[in-house]
C-alpha cells in the first residue's frame, strides 16, 4: 500500500535501507536521477555525492537534517528542495549504530 502511495507522488521520493539499498524510487525520482536513460533499478551510487553523503548522515544518526536546496551541476537553473528524514520502527528507541 505504501509503495502505491509513494509511486504516485508528483514529488520525487526515494526510500533507502540502512545497508544503502534503494528499496523504492518513484517515477519522478528515476527521471531526476537517470535523465534520458532507460528505466532500470536505481542504486545508491546513482545518487549525486552531495545527496548520498547527507542521506548517509541521516541513516547513521537516525535524525532528520534541515531541508536544503540542491542544484545539479549538469542542469543550470534547476533547483530541488530536498528533505531527508528517517523512517523508524516504533520499537527502536535509539538510532543505529548505538542499538
Amino acid at each position: 500500500m505504501m509503495a502505491g502511495i509513494l509511486r504516485d507522488l508528483s514529488s520525487a521520493c526515494v526510500v533507502i535501507s540502512r545497508d544503502l539499498n534503494i528499496l523504492h524510487a518513484n517515477k519522478t525520482a528515476r527521471k531526476i536521477l537517470q535523465p534520458g536513460q532507460p528505466v532500470r533499478r536505481t542504486r545508491f551510487n546513482d545518487l549525486p555525492q552531495v545527496l548520498g553523503s547527507r542521506i548517509y548522515q541521516v541513516l547513521k544518526t537516525g535524525s532528520a537534517i534541515s531541508n536544503f536546496r540542491y542544484e545539479p551541476p549538469d542542469s543550470p537553473g534547476t533547483v530541488y528542495h530536498v528533505t531527508i528524514a528517517p523512517f523508524q520502527s516504533p520499537r527502536r528507541v535509539c538510532p543505529p549504530p548505538h542499538c
